[in-house]
């Protein structure tokens, strides 16, 4: 009687233990989304004009180092190497190119341009190599101020 049921028993225990590391995995990035919403926030604000602009000549790795970049900018010095790069990842799942697009659209059409325009401009030059990365990140921290 039991050999019957340990098939079934074992693939309801799989079912369960995968459904449990889903949710928790799920459950860890948003807790923290949570912490770190004040950083996310701005360096959206950065990426979306950044990316909208320059995604169609960048490859992956570029993106990746421009998303770099905007979280270094913003972040001040309080997150770890680990810690950015979950962020990096994290913020590169989650951009939406037409929010982005929206976003940059509504930025143009304001009468005084965001800062945060001319901080994305600051780190293309970056990504591109025309400028240093060091001396690019200040630059923006000084102007996001």
């Amino acid at each position: 009687m039991m050999t019957t049921l340990e098939p079934i028993i074992a693939l309801l225990l799989g079912a369960g233990i995968t459904a449990g590391a889903g949710w928790l995995s799920r459950f860890i990035a948003a807790r923290n989304l949570v912490r770190y919403g004040p950083i996310l926030s701005r360096v959206y604000d950065i990426l979306d004009p950044l990316l909208e602009r320059n995604l169609r000549s960048w490859s992956g790795s570029d993106v990746e180092f421009a998303t770099d970049l905007a979280i270094e900018s913003v972040a001040d010095g309080y997150l770890t190497n680990a810690e950015l790069k979950e962020l990096t990842l994290e913020i590169t799942k989650r951009w939406l190119p037409q929010v982005a697009a929206d976003k940059v659209r509504k930025f143009e059409a304001m009468a005084e341009k965001p800062k945060a325009l001319a901080a994305a401009d600051l780190l293309a030059d970056v990504v591109s190599g025309q400028a240093r990365k060091q001396q690019t990140i200040s630059k923006v921290k000084a102007l996001l101020k």
